[in-house]
């Protein structure tokens, strides 16, 4: 078999079921191989930026937990890729990049006086969990089984492998590697959870702090079940949100909205689970978390960030269930502990002006609707006021924060879940900065419906800068296109709504239509309205106006 042969058959054994990329001159071979060996069973969809390949399969592996996989030329094809890569390291999520590469006798040379010149292995190493280079046909099996693993074990993370040109067309006979399965973690450490038990135990409010290494661990399930026994609120990191049912009413959501905010003031026992302790989490590393016992399976993350009291390194699973098993049950929330902090708190949440919006979404999407949400004025408020009953179905660029993620991102999402309805709620500014995929949605009929929320402006950033700079602002407002006439040249539906009342009809309008959809908001005379709801402009913890 030819190298590239080989590479299809080794992404076939892993569970790969599409890749997103474009064709060029040091891929061209990969490609071939793609549509000889790959018809039927790993599908392709061209992009028009790489900029989208790996923000696709981001949205891919958000939406499934599976490997998303993209597919360039070095080089600038490469580099373009990367904002997806970065998105990707900063969120845990396991996409590959595959990336061609010039001839395996010419890799000595100067890599700034090559075609495409990139030393990829020294850009690349910053941004992936492994990354590596194909130097002979039998090394592919291993590289390919090196980059799954990384992705499948611990923290997810991407991957980068090129594959130079001769090694694709060179011969050898390999062994195909079986399918990486993730390992399951049993350690638990008995001396540290005896000592967490007595320490829970003699909390009088104990509270929960999850991150998505709970999803990563399977261990979503559990952490309910101790949340349940101890009646303990669960608040939950960015990457986090959804790894407890937000319906459920122990669900406090983001650590950042006012209910975890609250929540972390009054408790006197923090028991974190799977948390990174980023810095847009913990207001820069300022948060007080009192007596935090940290659970985790990476030894390295114990400590890290924050002195803890107690640290337990252990897989997940069996360290909750331990807790779960040895801890006494609170037979009565009410007495000394949460039960009226929290119903004050919901109050104080639920009296404050909604946001403009998201309560139709809410009431007309299905509950396991995917909501690819980017960086805009209202999409910030879906942290904490958009109730997810599972995070596989709430996307968003967490901590790298990727202006003009959702696009792409939602699109990916679909095509991993063609029987979920998936939409893409973004800015102007974003969603500009992937418009071209408007042409990938209609090519391939991914029947993603888009929101595009028109105010002219990079709003959030002209607000800060009025807030940072005495009012002066510079290159924030924006000159769009006509968003119906664009969506209408690609052929995808559009619709355009200037009055938000009629916004529902709008949204049923779209689902309905069946195909690629783009609903405009205009709301460029209403911009000064919406920089005021940007709760991280505002020093008031609620908001004190509304889009009505």
């Amino acid at each position: 078999m030819t190298g590239g042969e080989i590479l299809i058959e080794c992404l076939k054994a892993q569970g790969v079921r599409c890749i997103f990329g474009q064709p060029g001159t040091q891929n061209i071979a990969i490609y071939d191989a793609l549509l000889r060996y790959g018809e039927g069973t790993v599908e392709h969809y061209l992009v028009r930026h790489e900029y989208s390949a790996t923000i696709m399969a981001d949205g891919f592996a958000r939406s499934t937990g599976e490997v998303g996989v993209a597919l360039t030329v070095p080089g600038p094809g490469a580099s373009n890729a990367s904002t997806g890569l970065l998105e990707a390291y900063t969120d845990c999520i396991p996409v590959l990049l595959m990336t061609g590469q010039g001839h395996t006798q010419h890799s000595h040379r100067d890599q700034s006086k090559m075609f495409h010149g990139l030393d990829q292995m020294r850009f690349f190493e910053p941004l992936t969990k492994f990354c590596g280079s194909a130097k002979t046909v039998s090394d592919i099996p291993g590289l390919i089984e090196g980059a799954f693993y990384a992705m499948r074990s611990g923290r997810p993370g991407p991957t980068m492998l090129e594959f130079p040109m001769d090694v694709i067309l060179g011969e050898d006979k390999v062994k195909i590697t079986d399918k990486i399965r993730r390992p399951i973690d049993t350690r638990t450490d008995e001396t540290a959870i005896q000592r967490a038990v007595q320490q829970i135990s003699s909390a009088k409010r104990p509270l929960i702090l999850a991150g998505s290494a709970v999803l990563h661990a399977g261990a979503r399930p559990d952490l309910q079940k101790l949340a349940e026994k101890l009646q303990a609120p669960v608040v939950v990191t960015r990457c986090g949100k959804g790894v407890l049912d937000e319906n459920h009413p122990l669900a406090l959501q983001h650590i950042s909205g006012l209910l975890g905010q609250q929540a972390i003031q009054h408790t006197d026992c923090t028991i974190a689970v799977g948390c990174r302790f980023t810095s847009l989490d913990t207001g820069h590393w300022n948060l007080d978390l009192p007596s935090l016992i940290q659970i985790d399976e990476d030894l390295s993350e114990i400590g890290r960030e924050y002195e803890c009291q107690l640290g337990l390194c252990g897989g997940l699973t069996p360290t909750l269930q331990a807790l779960t098993d040895q801890l006494p049950a609170v037979e009565d929330a009410s007495d000394g502990g949460w039960h009226q902090i929290l119903a004050d708190s919901r109050q104080q949440f639920n009296d404050q002006p909604p946001l403009p919006i998201l309560p139709d979404l809410q009431s007309v999407l299905p509950a396991d609707t995917i909501l690819s949400v980017d960086v805009h004025a209202i999409g910030y408020g879906t942290f904490s006021e958009w109730t997810v009953s599972h995070p596989r179905n709430f996307l968003y660029p967490c901590i790298g924060v990727t202006l003009g993620y959702a696009f792409p991102a939602a699109l990916g999402a679909k095509i991993a879940n063609p029987d979920k309805t998936v939409v893409c709620f973004t800015g102007d500014g974003g969603f500009m900065m992937g418009a071209s995929e408007l042409a990938t949605a209609a090519m391939y009929g991914i029947n993603v419906v888009t929101i595009v929320v028109n105010d002219g402006a990079l709003s959030a950033i002209k607000g800060s800068q009025r807030r940072g700079c005495e009012g002066r602002t510079i290159d924030t407002d924006l000159q769009n296109p006509d968003f119906v006439q664009l969506a209408q040249s690609f052929g995808v539906f559009v619709v355009r709504v200037d009055d938000l009342k009629d916004f529902k009809t709008a949204l049923q309008t779209a689902l309905d239509a069946n195909q690629p959809a783009v609903i405009e908001i205009f709301l460029q005379d209403r911009q000064e309205e919406l920089i005021k709801i940007i709760g991280w402009l505002n020093d008031q913890p609620l908001r004190q106006s509304s889009l009505s």
